[in-house]
């Protein structure tokens, strides 16, 4: 049954009189007064299915009362009169419930007021047309069952004054009018007719704020209910989702031990054979080797830190307008060697594209797919296409496409999880770790993206990522969004007998580190805390470079003491080392202008970082 707002009278006095209503309340009296008014009218609509059955009966026992005295054709018409109307109010009271969502609430309502007078008026037709031939004593029989009708009707009308009401004054009126006319000395009746017809009101309208309040009762609990609901449907949501972040840390936690123990166990084996046989050769052979180990050691830390600042959302950037094509295409060069080594086409095929988007996660996400792409096509090409999405909302999409080994379909379910490498089971290091497409998937969510994956064994593979971008016209940045990967080779030449002060809290790193730059011809001095380094600006001035790790065990960290003695001692170049993968600190020293390095370094990498430190000092300190 439709709720519709109906006219509920019974306590708008005093609710005004209370003062302003709550807004909460003043928008949802509507949908009360409407529930209210749809209850009111199915259970009348349910107490009138049993009224023919009561009104022949009725019937039956005025009958016994007047047929001596009344015609029998007055009789019967009368009768037939007024179990037509019943008839008509229960018929109308099964049409509204066998479909009652069909049915306006307001409209329908009006419709019972109406039949409730046809009603009551066919019984008080009945006391006009009795009573003047009934002798006095069956007057007075017949005019308290007339009088008593009403008070059964309170039951009816359920909690309808305006119903009630119809029904009782077209009973009444008739029967006190027409008593009064028989007998002008009970003039008294009119007076005492209209008071029962006041307690009559003031009994449904008592009634119909009863009905209002257990209305709203039930309203409050099921909208307690549905609440209780959802929270709880969220509270599974969440648990199911801590469930699954926990299986995740699990599965991640058992494949990095396994990846983390294995070489750690080689350097172990690697440590002891240099200690029994401490030679060039076996120096040589065990020097390559670990330098491979750490190599991979790094890979796999590494990807867990990408894993773990993308899942933490650390890795979002602000969104800039780039042209993708572009973009692509700067990630696209750096693996045209690594491509033609495995004698591989690397092939563009992108449409201008300017898009709104976060171009770090992009670029990321396109050099993992490439990565893997290499990785796993022996011959043929890789085709990387840029396209927009025509349909609903602008987007655009970044494919790789592959013509190598592809992917059986039974393992396609799980490549974006982490660790998982299909051809890998011995878990080879040289093959990657196994986070390249999780961390693809992570970012893709991050952006609210979505990667797409189509694979035939034997014939390649497509990823595509789509992007849901919005292709703006403001002007692009003409700023590199990331450096590109560093050459391979051994780096740029480091300047013989450059003056570099090197601060690190760990005493190992120290040693190795200053040992390596002594190997590159670099003049290396060391400092394991704040106050020794001071004593090396006191003593012998600034430095060409500064490397410095961000922790230092003490209050202040790397980034903030290189900028202290920067403003003591003049310009020089500086390059920020750390651990963590994120913070504050980190965040200060690169905007001040450092540039800052995570640990673990590659040997070449680092000999590149200090290139580029040493040039950005050089632009920053040339005038103009």
């Amino acid at each position: 049954m439709r709720e519709t707002s109906g006219r509920i009278d019974g306590d708008d006095a005093s609710a005004r009189a209370a003062g302003p209503a709550d807004p909460e309340q003043e928008a949802t009296a509507p949908m009360l007064a409407g529930a209210m008014m749809a209850e009111l009218v199915e259970l009348h609509a349910r107490a009138l299915r049993r009224i023919p059955v009561v009104q022949f009966l009725v019937v039956a026992g005025i009958g016994t009362l007047v047929l001596k005295f009344v015609p029998l054709r007055l009789f019967l018409g009368w009768a037939a009169l007024s179990m037509l109307v019943e008839a008509m109010r229960g018929a109308t009271a099964y049409r509204v419930l066998r479909a009652p969502e069909r049915v306006d609430a307001a409209v329908l309502h009006r419709l019972f007021v109406v039949l409730a007078a046809l009603a009551g008026g066919a019984v008080g037709l009945g006391a006009w047309a009795f009573l003047p031939r009934l002798p006095v004593e069956r007057q007075a029989v017949l005019g308290i069952v007339l009088f008593g009708m009403p008070s059964a009707g309170v039951a009816v009308a359920v909690a309808s004054r305006e119903i009630l009401l119809a029904y009782a004054v077209c009973i009444l009126v008739p029967a006190a009018c027409t008593w009064t006319f028989l007998h002008p000395s009970e003039a008294g009746v009119l007076p005492l007719t209209a008071v029962y017809l006041g307690f009559l009101a003031v009994i449904t309208s008592d009634g119909q704020r009863l009905l209002m309040r257990s209305v709203a009762i039930r309203m409050q609990r099921d909208g307690m209910i549905k609440a209780l609901e959802s929270s709880n449907a969220e509270v599974r949501e969440a648990m199911q989702r801590a469930q699954d972040a926990a299986q995740a840390r699990a599965r991640v936690l058992a494949a990095a031990s396994h990846d983390l123990r294995q070489p750690l166990h080689a350097l172990s084996v690697y440590v002891a054979l240099l200690r029994t046989h401490p030679d060039s050769r076996t120096m040589d052979d065990v020097g390559n080797n670990v330098e491979q180990i750490v190599r991979s050691l790094g890979q796999l830390l590494n990807g867990l830190l990408d894993l773990s600042r993308v899942s933490s959302g650390a890795q979002q950037s602000p969104l800039e307008v780039v042209n993708l094509d572009e973009l692509v295409a700067q990630i696209c060069r750096e693996f045209d060697a690594a491509a033609r080594a495995n004698r591989l086409a690397l092939v563009r095929d992108c449409s201008p594209l300017r898009a709104r988007t976060d171009p770090l996660a992009v670029a990321r996400i396109l050099r993992n797919l490439l990565d893997n792409a290499v990785k796993y096509t022996d011959s043929g090409e890789i085709r990387v296409i840029v396209r927009g999405v025509s349909g609903e909302g602008r987007h655009a999409s970044i494919s790789v496409v592959d013509s190598g080994r592809g992917i059986d379909p039974m393992h396609l379910p799980h490549i974006f999880e982490e660790f998982y490498q299909a051809d890998n089971p011995g878990r080879d290091r040289s093959r990657g770790v196994g986070l390249g497409l999780a961390i693809v998937q992570r970012l893709a969510e991050g952006m609210g993206a979505s990667v797409e994956v189509e694979s035939t064994p034997g014939r390649g593979s497509l990823f595509r990522v789509v992007l849901p971008v919005a292709v703006a016209s403001e002007r692009v940045s003409d700023e590199a969004h990331e450096p590109a990967c560093a050459a391979p080779g051994d780096g740029p030449v480091l300047a013989r007998g450059l003056r570099v002060y090197v601060v690190d809290d760990e005493a190992a790193i120290l040693d190795g580190l200053s040992a390596l730059l002594r190997a590159w011809g670099a003049a290396p001095q060391t400092a394991i805390d704040g106050r020794r380094l001071e004593a090396l600006f006191e003593r012998h001035g600034p430095p060409d470079l500064l490397i410095i790790d961000l922790r230092l065990g003490g209050p202040e960290h790397g980034g903030a003491l290189a900028t202290r003695m920067r403003a003591l001692h003049g310009d020089f170049a500086v390059l920020v080392l750390t651990g963590e993968s994120a913070g504050v600190a980190q965040k200060q020293a690169g905007e001040a202008g450092f540039l800052v390095l995570q640990k673990p370094v590659a040997d070449r990498r680092l000999r590149q970082a200090i290139a580029d430190a040493l040039a950005r000092d050089r632009t920053r300190t040339t005038p103009g």
